[in-house]
């Protein structure tokens, strides 16, 4: 494990060595995770995933044209989506 020093600039940024960027997945412009540790601060690589939330209508419809055979598979799917 390798150190290395950067500069904080004026408004608190800095700028991760591109071997370090390469190395653990850093893309220019993506969302990063920092993290407080005991031991200071741990940054992580992140990713976006756009949620959408559905209505109780969509729902219903879903398990009108539900081509599952029977109750019980059904519900073992929706247990692994819970």
């Amino acid at each position: 494990m390798s150190k290395e020093i950067v500069i904080l600039g004026e408004k608190g940024q800095i700028t991760i060595p591109k071997r370090l960027r390469q190395k653990y997945g850093f893309e220019v412009r993506s969302p990063v995770i920092l993290e407080e540790t005991p031991q200071g601060i741990l940054l992580k690589p992140s990713l976006a995933v756009e949620v959408r939330i559905f209505s109780d209508e969509e729902v219903k419809e879903w398990i009108k044209e539900d081509r599952l055979k029977g109750e019980k598979e059904r519900e073992e799917i929706l247990k692994k989506w819970r």
